[in-house]
């Protein structure tokens, strides 16, 4: 299915990689990043782990019911070590231009609109790159010591270690994965 290890990080808020290694979504949002080349986010890997941070944090870019996921994040420290807990594998791209589509995903991840409508109108000639993976958590998350390398508003992490990947669980059952996948392409056709 995927490799032994890996050492291929792609950063990600740490409230939505908890989600994902959860199952409460199945999808990331992307556009870019401030030192990306060309400020363009490009699909460089499509097995990697999320590498939690605390980029964009707040309780405006979460669901009313959802704020208290910010509680598990209170008193985390990414900048001398780093927990991943969560490999992904990228299923499936889709480009979203129009804003009405974006707001049809509304009932499939945690995020506020404000969160979701930011990132769709940052850049708004480009559009929003709509990432559904499939997760799964690491039976035994591995700690890391931030290497200075890892540093800076760029989507992508060459992690020093290999990760062993022999003991992992998929966040979402096949059968649930699949549903949510086709729940996700029939809210987009509507």
């Amino acid at each position: 299915m995927f490799p032994n290890s890996s050492n291929i990080g792609l950063k990600e808020w740490a409230v939505t990689s908890s989600a994902l290694g959860r199952g409460e979504q199945i999808f990331m949002l992307r556009k870019g990043g401030i030192r990306e080349n060309g400020r363009h986010f490009n699909i460089e890997h499509e097995l990697f782990f999320l590498y939690p941070g605390l980029f964009h944090e707040g309780e405006l870019l979460l669901k009313k019911e959802k704020k208290g996921l910010l509680a598990e994040m209170a008193n985390m420290d990414f900048s001398k070590e780093i927990t991943l807990s969560v490999f992904c594998e990228l299923v499936e791209t889709i480009e979203i231009s129009e804003e009405h589509h974006l707001r049809a995903l509304d009932a499939f991840h945690i995020w506020s609109e404000e969160f979701s409508v930011k990132r769709f109108k940052w850049k708004p000639k480009q559009p929003l790159k709509l990432m559904i993976i499939r997760a799964y958590r690491l039976n035994s998350p591995v700690t890391l010591t931030v290497d200075e390398t890892y540093a800076g508003c760029k989507s992508w992490v060459d992690l020093i270690n290999k990760i062993d990947l022999s003991d992992v669980t998929p966040a979402m059952s096949d059968a649930e994965f699949d549903a949510q996948v086709s729940n996700i392409h029939e809210a987009l056709a509507a």
